[in-house]
């Protein structure tokens, strides 16, 4: 019970205490605004509405829902590369937020699936959504 308490405590204090902390290290005067929107990148939770039920306790979110995946990842990361603060602030806010829900999954004894899955099968292909075999819509 008490570890539970201390993993919610950490896992909502990294989404909402940490971007304050990375903001006023690495944006000096911007830092209120880049907090901000370091704090706003919780909206690509949305996709967790996607997902039935829409919160599972021992569910990991890191590679389950798709805003949480390697593939968001690396677009989140090319975000970085492009010149303006407020993107990069952007960028970082997320992928922080999915260090954190990676935290939580290892706290929570969950593993996160961090496979990425590539077919070139035209009849078939990996859903890492649901990791079932589903035949594509032609």
């Amino acid at each position: 019970m008490i570890l539970e308490i201390v993993r919610t405590f950490l896992h909502y204090s990294l989404h909402f205490l940490a971007p304050i902390l990375l903001g006023y290290l690495f944006w000096g005067k911007n830092w209120k605004i880049a907090s901000l929107l370091m704090i706003g990148t919780m909206v690509i939770d949305i996709d967790h509405l996607l997902a039935t039920p829409i919160f599972d306790p021992n569910r990991c979110s890191v590679g389950f829902h798709p805003l949480h995946t390697v593939w968001a990842a690396l677009i989140y990361l090319g975000i970085w590369f492009l010149p303006s603060w407020k993107l990069k602030a952007i960028a970082v806010g997320c992928l922080f937020h999915l260090f954190t829900d990676s935290v939580d999954c290892y706290l929570g004894g969950l593993k996160p699936d961090l496979t990425i899955t590539m077919s070139c099968d035209k009849n078939y292909f990996m859903s890492t959504f649901n990791n079932k075999f589903i035949a594509p819509k032609l």
